[in-house]
């Protein structure tokens, strides 16, 4: 594995890469190695660990001594996980940090491609790069290029999911949403936006602190010249009953806040839950119903004790 060749550091904004572990011994590396292998200099590249036990921290301080590596003694969740990176980037004087999944690999040029973007246009707070599925069979096939938000039923959907490349998403442009696969965040974005909300595990955090950065003032901006590739949900693991706890779970969360009422927050999921169930029921998926409506019931109980 070729470490990181750390270039001047004066030659544009300092950029962190901050990346959450856990138990992710069998992808990171090839992440890392892509993190080491970008064109644009470096300030620091920075992973949290979630309390692992896959042997993966040692693993990372091992095959990269040029990582800074963040020990949590236990698995806090995403937003708090990342949040612990970010407070460790700003206060070393990052410029902007870029957030990183562990199983996401960033193209040669994508830093220097997001930096370029964000530079061009001082009310870009967040920049969001066009992010394929990693695959083999189907290199070309899009995971998101952004997101959007969709009145029936009411929800936020990733643009260009599972579509296949046709230069369909070849223009920059505002969005209103992106997923924490891969963003890069101006330093006083987490100012005035604030860090991810805590409140949420995992799932929909990314989507919340979207509505904070356009709640206050700044542009999340999609820059198609900035690739990713995806291995999808390693972590929680693709339709996985725990994925599914969590995502739901989060979705209450998510809705009330981005309604800002409760009762708003109800009608809208009586629209959305109908769908889930219909489309999960087409696809005749299993495993899925039991967990979903558990993390549905967790999502209220979580909206009542926090009083939100």
């Amino acid at each position: 594995m070729r470490l990181l060749n750390f270039m001047s550091r004066n030659s544009g904004p300092r950029v962190s890469i901050v990346i959450l572990n856990w138990n992710g011994r069998d992808v990171i590396g090839k992440t890392l190695v892509s993190v080491h292998n970008q064109e644009y200099p470096l300030w620091e590249v920075v992973v949290v660990d979630n309390g692992s036990t896959d042997g993966s921290p040692a693993v990372i301080s091992r095959d990269f001594p040029h990582v800074t590596v963040i020990l949590n003694e236990m698995n806090v969740g995403f937003a708090a996980g990342i949040n612990v990176g970010i407070r460790h980037a700003l206060k070393r004087g990052a410029d902007s940090v870029l957030l990183l999944n562990s199983d996401a690999r960033l193209a040669p040029t994508a830093t220097g491609s997001m930096v370029s973007a964000m530079l061009a246009d001082p009310q870009r707070g967040v920049i969001v790069p066009k992010i394929y599925v990693q695959s083999e069979d189907f290199p070309r096939r899009i995971w998101a290029a952004g997101a959007e938000w969709r009145r029936c039923p009411p929800r936020v959907t990733m643009r260009g999911y599972n579509e296949l490349e046709r230069g369909q998403y070849n223009r920059g442009e505002t969005v209103a949403f992106a997923t924490g696969c891969a963003l890069l965040v101006r330093r006083d974005t987490f100012k005035t936006a604030g860090l991810m909300d805590e409140s949420y595990f995992m799932y929909q955090e990314d989507y919340a602190f979207c509505d904070q950065v356009r709640k206050n003032g700044r542009v999340l901006w999609y820059e198609p010249e900035a690739v990713v590739r995806h291995l999808v949900s390693h972590s929680a693991g693709e339709g996985s009953a725990r994925k599914w706890r969590h995502w739901a779970r989060g979705i209450v969360l998510f809705y009330v806040q981005h309604y800002r009422a409760r009762w708003r927050a109800a009608m809208a999921l009586l629209a959305f839950i109908p769908w889930v169930v219909m489309r999960e029921t087409v696809k005749a998926k299993q495993g899925w119903f039991i967990p979903f409506f558990h993390g549905l019931a967790q999502g209220w109980d979580d909206v009542r004790r926090m009083g939100a």
